[in-house]
């Protein structure tokens, strides 16, 4: 009996010293799993950030590039506005300056003809050249003030060697003719400025780019075709 108990006491002690072994193991496990799940933990809370950086790296080129064109394409767009109208600005100054020169030319031929003519119509025409020309001159003027443009009030001689001395020749003719000689030249040099200038402006009006300056050629040209019309008009009755 006594030998039972002691056996029974010994086995006890024993499942008891076998639980607090397992149970000390167990405690050792659990810290080394949670010293695992701690580093994994750190781990992933590191990864994000690297990730994220690397994506940041990937896209600040890009992100630049967009930033940088940005600041680019309004001053690209400045320049080309400012291109424009400097061209559209020039265009209108060669314009007006061209009306203007032919608007001196007629007024200074037409009080000529008002002296010399000898036909009381070629007086009239004369003075209807004056008129008109110069009301024409003075819108041409009101357009330059509004654009910014200098015209010259000296006649300046045309472009091209052949036609400044063809000009030159047409008032030493005009200068030393008299009567019915005076009236024909008188017309004939009138009626072929006109078509020059007819011509000229219904090509620029094809080329311009300002509202303005087409309204003005829309208005000045019908004037200039009734004064070409007269001229070879009075023409036909000088050779009749």
């Amino acid at each position: 009996m006594a030998d039972y108990r002691a056996s029974s006491i010994a086995w006890k002690n024993g499942k008891v010293n076998t639980l607090q072994n397992l149970l000390g193991t167990g405690g050792l496990l659990t810290g080394i799993l949670l010293v695992v799940a701690l580093n994994g933990c750190a781990i992933s809370r590191q990864q994000p950030p690297s990730a994220n950086a690397s994506t940041n790296a990937a896209a600040t080129p890009a992100a630049q590039a967009t930033a940088q064109a940005t600041r680019i394409k309004p001053a690209t767009t400045r320049m080309a506005q400012q291109s424009a109208e400097a061209t559209s600005k020039s265009s209108t100054a060669a314009i007006l300056a061209q009306i203007h020169q032919a608007d001196l030319r007629e007024i200074a031929i037409g009080k000529v003809a008002d002296e010399k003519a000898s036909n009381s119509e070629v007086r009239d025409y004369a003075d209807r050249l004056i008129k008109d020309h110069t009301a024409v001159d003075q819108a041409v003027a009101a357009a330059a003030r509004t654009t910014k443009v200098v015209l010259h009030d000296k006649v300046e001689p045309r472009k091209g060697r052949q036609e400044i001395a063809h000009r030159r020749l047409d008032e030493e003719k005009l200068k030393s003719a008299t009567g019915a000689n005076f009236d024909r030249l008188f017309l004939q040099q009138t009626s072929a400025d006109h078509d020059d200038l007819i011509r000229a402006l219904k090509q620029e009006r094809e080329d311009a780019s300002d509202d303005a300056i087409e309204g003005l050629i829309d208005k000045i040209l019908p004037i200039f075709e009734q004064h070409e019309e007269l001229a070879h008009l009075l023409l036909k009755k000088e050779q009749a």
